[in-house]
C-alpha cells in the first residue's frame, strides 16, 4: 500500500483520529515538555515562545497543558454550537493534541546556537546594529516559524475534521479560537510565572 505523504504531512486526521490521535498526541506532548525543559524554551501562549522567569519543570507541564486544553475547549465549543453533526470530545481533544506535534520540531530547533542566543538577548538588541545578531542567525530564527505554521495548519484540520465544520463557519471559528486561545493561554500561563 502506497503512503500519501501529502495527506500525512498536511491532513493527518484523514488517517488518524480518536484514541490513536490522543495517544500519540499525549506522548508527543510529554516529549515536548522534556525538550522544552532541556532547551529552556517556554510556550507563553499558543503562538508565543521564548524565555520565562520560572524554569521549574512543573511550569513547562502547565504551559503544555494550557496550550492543548484551551484551543481544544474552544474547538469543542465551536463544534457544539456550529456543527450539525455529533461532536465527540474525544475526537476534539485527540486531534487537537496531535496537531501540536510540530512543536517537537520547534523544540529540537531551539537547541541550535542562534535560538539559544535569542533566549538571553534583550529585545532592544535585535534592532541595535552594534549588538544585533548576524543575518544568518536571524534567518535561522525565522525558519523556526515553519513549525508554528505547520502546527496552525494541523489545528485548522483538527477543527475541520473533529467538528465537521466547513466554509465560513470553519474559517471564522478557527480564527477566533486561535486568536482568543492565544490571549487566554498567555493570561493563564503568565499567572503561573509569578508562583
Amino acid at each position: 500500500m502506497k503512503t500519501n505523504w501529502g495527506i500525512l504531512f498536511f491532513r493527518p486526521f484523514e488517517k488518524i483520529a480518536g484514541r490513536r490521535a490522543l495517544f500519540w498526541g499525549i506522548l508527543g506532548l510529554l516529549v515536548s515538555i522534556l525538550l522544552s525543559f532541556w532547551s529552556g524554551y517556554h510556550y507563553h501562549g499558543l503562538l508565543h515562545y521564548g524565555a520565562a522567569p520560572n524554569d521549574a519543570l512543573w511550569v513547562y507541564v502547565v504551559e503544555h497543558l494550557v496550550i492543548w486544553l484551551v484551543p481544544a475547549l474552544l474547538f469543542l465549543l465551536g463544534g457544539l454550537m456550529l456543527s450539525k453533526s455529533k461532536v465527540r470530545a474525544l475526537d476534539v481533544m485527540g486531534t487537537t493534541v496531535f496537531a501540536l506535534l510540530p512543536m517537537l520540531g520547534m523544540n529540537l530547533f531551539n537547541f541550535l546556537p542562534p535560538m539559544q542566543k535569542l533566549l538571553v538577548m534583550d529585545v532592544a538588541d535585535l534592532v541595535n546594529p552594534e549588538s544585533a545578531p548576524p543575518m544568518t542567525d536571524l534567518l535561522v530564527m525565522l525558519l523556526g516559524t515553519v513549525f508554528t505554521v505547520w502546527m496552525l495548519i494541523w489545528l485548522f484540520n483538527a477543527l475541520k475534521v473533529s467538528c465537521n465544520l466547513k466554509g465560513t463557519k470553519l474559517v471564522l471559528w478557527y480564527i477566533f479560537a486561535v486568536v482568543a486561545g492565544d490571549v487566554v493561554c498567555r493570561f493563564i500561563i503568565s499567572w503561573f510565572y509569578s508562583l
